[in-house]
Formats: C-alpha cells, sequence, structure tokens
C-alpha cells in the first residue's frame, strides 16, 4: 500500500506500521490502549534510552540509560512490535478485533 492510498483509506482507528524507535513508542501505546488496529509489517525494535556524553578529550560516549516498555509491559527492543494484520482488514474484521478492549460501537 502506497502512503497516498493509506492517506485515503476511510479507517483512521488502523495504523500501518512499518517504523522504528519513537513511532513505535507511539503505535504499541495507541495499540495497548485500544485506539488503533496495526497493519503492515512488524517494526525494527529499537527501544533503547541513549545518552551521548563528551568526554575531556573531545571524544565521546554513548550509554545506553533505559529501555522502552509498552504499556502492557512487553519489551520490544530487538523484538519489534507484531502488527494485528499484515493487509487492511475489512470494518467487521477491524470491529472485532477490537472488541476485545470492550468497544461496542465503531464509526
Amino acid at each position: 500500500m502506497t502512503p497516498r492510498e493509506l492517506n485515503n483509506y476511510p479507517r483512521k482507528d488502523t495504523l500501518y506500521v512499518w517504523t522504528a524507535s519513537a513511532s513505535e513508542i507511539v503505535a504499541s501505546a495507541l495499540h495497548d490502549n485500544c485506539k488503533v488496529v496495526l497493519v503492515g509489517e512488524r517494526t525494527f525494535g529499537k527501544g533503547l534510552i541513549q545518552s551521548v556524553f563528551e568526554l575531556h578529550d573531545g571524544s565521546g560516549i554513548v550509554i545506553t540509560v533505559g529501555k522502552y516498555m509498552t504499556p502492557n509491559h512487553k519489551d520490544i527492543n530487538g523484538n519489534g512490535i507484531e502488527p494485528d494484520y499484515n493487509r487492511l482488514p475489512d470494518f467487521n474484521e477491524a470491529r472485532g478485533y477490537l472488541s476485545r478492549c470492550g468497544i461496542k460501537e465503531l464509526s
């Protein structure tokens, strides 16, 4: 699916996933809070928080200081996020999937 086709897709509670880093965090937060159905490919799996420190000689060092976890406490680093569908679901499929969250009606 091209970006243009995706923009014209009428479903706005479907998020196309083929991404890394900060956008993975957003996708997982929306998904785990039952706001979107994820469509596409497994994400890259970059969930580390890193800081760069300058050393006295002008060089630098990158140190991992943390990692992101999804709202459902899944570690995405190295694993990525598996989409719900690898192709766009029809309305009834998406509605059925989101019903697991207790959502009764989609418009």
